[in-house]
């Protein structure tokens, strides 16, 4: 008997009708737009539903009726709180085509701000970026009330009550009332800061280095009422010390005392470290650099960083070594001592900067110069909005550097028989000066990002002075500014400016040489080779030669440069870029004759550096062709 009841009830469910199916629904909505329309869209299970291939009609009907209540909760943070959804669903006139679901709405005047109820209370009742967040409310009253703004005003509160240090701040009553019938709202927000906390002190695991180093390195005092900046600020001085490859700092608060303690785990980097790079330049041809950091030569921090590198123009080699001791409680000052060795075969020229060639063949000699400074280094923290720490540097600069021609006596005819019509020139073919200057100079860099995206400002400052009564051979003061800008307009389109300016008041040396049917003005400043300026050259006023813009190409005693380039990047590391230069070094300022350059490259950013490859027209020397400049890696130390 059982078993007949189980066939027949199987037979009857065979025989009865499966749910209705439909084919995918569409779902159009008018009314409203932008952000509102955006939340329905999201609320909407209809809307929800068009992604399914097919969908029973009696889902599809229920979720008709539910789609008014949804609508309306979607308008809710928006203020419209009695809105008017008319809701119509239209059946496919074939199995083919989606039903249509049409919603109108209507919604209504939003609700408004009656009453807006700010009370702080507490330690930071009166604090400075507290009161900030007061006058920027953004829901005063008669404002239309827009809850997704209410949650981000009253968050942003108790964020900066615990970047300012309230970590016991509690809200006393935060709630919005609404009148959907008067189209009114109010809001009380009662808000107690509780007490500041402030710093105690700082912990840290054993270290090999000196408790004054380490109370050196801690900027924050006892007592200081806290704020996340300082730590901040407190970690970026123990990764500017460069003592450190890992630099953790972990608070620790006391709600008692209402403290805050700092605990660093510092692991103290390997005390060398090495570099070798290797570059190419049409201007400087091969370069090797070779260079050796000790970061900690004993448990004060002292530091020793030196240097070595050659290029394959003029044969040219650098010897550099620079020792830094820490001085008083400021973590960036120091004591410094440096010394630079440099070598290289130079050429005394004979250039009218009205010819493109020379009037008498250049004389070739060793040029060598030895530098000496002692002096103070400070990084100051003046700008820390906007830009990195300032490094200034104080120093006394002795240099000895001479010249000689006649070393090697390589001297072609032409070059004797100016020599013997023109005397004169001896002094000049054979030097040796001393100079003892006091100087100043300034860095302030704010640079973010690697390759292409690098971007950011560099600003740098010089001042130089020497006089004849103070163990010189020579008086001059010199002033000289440059800066450096990038920006990236978006992440292919970048611009970048750069300029510089320099004055030195020197006296220079006038020769009118003359052989046969040539002659020349020979203008040479007095300015020991190391301090004068030139310019032209990869880097610089592209489209002449390296360094050949200057008075007769001996160096001078002003400099006045500007650059402006667009790059564009069109693939991940590639970029094309185009320029224009001018500028000139002079020792006339009234007869600047600034020279100009215009041309087009590309770069490829690589790990070693950008290669660059630029070709340039020199716009005041037609009748030269375009010069290709051409670099990989850094310029010499």
């Amino acid at each position: 008997m059982n078993r007949r009841f189980v066939i027949l009830a199987v037979l009857l469910l065979c025989f009865l009708p499966g749910p209705a199916t439909a084919a995918p629904v569409v779902t159009e909505i008018s009314g409203v737009d932008g952000a509102p329309l955006g939340n329905v869209r999201a609320h909407l299970s209809l809307v929800q539903a068009e992604n399914l291939e097919t969908i029973s009609v009696w889902r599809l009907r229920q979720m008709t009726t539910d789609a008014r209540d949804e609508v309306r909760a979607a308008l809710r943070p928006f203020g419209y709180y009695r809105p008017r959804v008319d809701v119509r669903m239209t059946e496919p006139e074939s199995d083919e085509q989606p039903w249509r679901v049409r919603i109108r709405i209507d919604p209504g005047p939003p609700v408004t701000i009656a009453r807006s109820d700010l009370r702080i209370s507490g330690e930071g009742a009166d604090d400075a970026d507290i009161e900030q967040w007061r006058r920027d409310w953004p829901l005063s009253e008669g404002s239309v009330l827009h809850h997704p703004t209410w949650e981000t005003a009253w968050r942003g509160l108790t964020d900066i009550a615990d970047t300012r240090g309230y970590f016991d701040h509690r809200f006393r009553q935060r709630r919005v009332l609404v009148d959907p019938d008067r189209n009114q709202a109010e809001i009380d927000l009662h808000f107690d800061t509780g007490q500041r906390y402030r710093f105690r002190g700082f912990a840290s695991e054993p270290l090999p280095f000196s408790d004054r180093l380490l109370n050196r390195l801690n900027i924050i005092e006892p007592d200081e009422p806290y704020t996340r900046q300082r730590v901040d600020e407190q970690r970026e001085v123990l990764a500017r010390s460069g003592l450190f490859d890992r630099i953790v700092v972990e608070e620790q608060r006391e709600a008692e005392t209402g403290t805050v303690d700092l605990h660093y785990r510092l692991n103290p980097r390997p005390p060398n470290s090495y570099r070798a790079t290797v570059g190419f330049g049409t201007d400087t041809g091969a370069r090797l650099q070779l260079g050796w950091i000790r970061h900690y030569l004993s448990s004060r921090g002292n530091r020793l960083d030196s240097g070595f590198g050659v290029q394959q123009s003029d044969s040219e080699y650098v010897l550099r070594t620079e020792y830094l001791h820490p001085r008083g409680s400021d973590p960036g000052d120091f004591l410094t001592a440096s010394a630079v060795l440099r070598r290289q075969q130079d050429n005394f020229r004979f250039n009218d900067e009205d010819k493109r060639e020379a009037i008498f063949d250049s004389f070739s000699g060793r040029r060598e110069q030895v530098e000496l400074r002692f002096g103070r280094l400070e990084e100051r923290l003046f700008f820390q909005d906007r830009f990195q720490a300032l490094e200034e540097r104080l120093f006394v600069a002795a240099l000895n550097e001479s010249f000689d021609a006649f070393r090697e006596a390589r001297f072609s005819e032409e070059n004797e028989a100016l020599l013997a019509a023109n005397p004169a020139l001896e002094d000049l073919l054979k030097t040796e000066t001393n100079t003892l200057a006091l100087g100043a100079e300034w860095r302030l860099p704010n640079i973010s990002g690697t390759g292409f995206f690098t971007e950011g400002q560099v600003l740098e400052a010089r001042l130089l002075a020497a006089h004849e009564s103070v163990a010189s051979d020579v008086s001059f003061a010199q002033a000289f500014v440059r800066g450096r800008w990038h920006h990236l307009l978006t992440d292919r389109h970048k611009i970048l400016i750069s300029g510089e300016i320099g004055y030195t008041e020197a006296d220079t040396i006038e020769l009118d040489l003359a052989l046969d049917d040539r002659f020349l003005n020979l203008s040479i400043t007095e300015l020991p080779e190391r301090y004068r300026f030139k310019t032209g050259g990869d880097r610089t006023v592209r489209g002449y030669g390296f360094e050949t813009l200057s008075t007769n190409r001996n160096g001078a005693n002003h400099i006045l440069t500007g650059s402006v380039e667009y790059e564009y990047r069109f693939g991940e590391n590639w970029s094309l870029a185009a320029f224009y230069d001018i500028g000139n070094a002079f020792n006339d300022w009234n007869e600047r004759k600034l020279k100009r350059g215009v041309g087009a490259g590309f770069r490829w950013y690589t790990v070693i550096g950008p290669i660059q490859v630029d070709i340039a027209q020199a716009l005041d020397d037609i009748d030269t062709p375009w010069r290709l400049h051409f670099s990989i890696g850094t310029r010499l130390l």
